[in-house]
């Protein structure tokens, strides 16, 4: 069940992020060439219980992100909502890179492993990668 509402709730948002992306482009649904590689996406649930790392983890990890080309399609500070199923425990955001092998360089990285362990220790986390 948990899974189903995240998936659920990832493919909303790749919807969103389509027609917006189509709407920019004259109104037409966005085609996917086939030139580009396929999109790669990280899922999370973050609950945090020690703000004031958890806010050094994200003035650190989103200019981190974007060197990745990594952006964040559902902000953790967003309102969320679940219509379905159980409460979320925590802050839901979804983030895309352009590959997956950018999110699997960005998520390897040395800087992020070195900054990782401020997340984990300052709040209760879920984590998914999805393509």
């Amino acid at each position: 069940m948990r899974i189903w509402i995240l998936q659920a709730a990832l493919a909303l948002a790749l919807a969103f992020s389509a027609a917006s992306e189509g709407q920019a482009q004259g109104g037409e649904a966005a085609q996917d060439s086939g030139d580009e590689p396929a999109k790669a996406y990280v899922v999370s649930e973050i609950a945090p219980h020690d703000t004031e790392r958890y806010t050094a983890y994200l003035r650190q990890v989103l200019p981190l992100m974007e060197t990745h080309g990594g952006r964040v399609l559902v902000s953790p500070f967003s309102p969320a909502r679940v219509i379905e199923g159980r409460a979320l425990e925590g802050n839901f955001a979804v983030l895309e890179f352009p590959s997956v092998e950018a999110r699997n360089a960005f998520w390897n990285s040395p800087e992020y492993q070195a900054i990782k362990p401020l997340r984990q220790g300052a709040a209760t986390s879920r984590i998914i990668h999805t393509d």
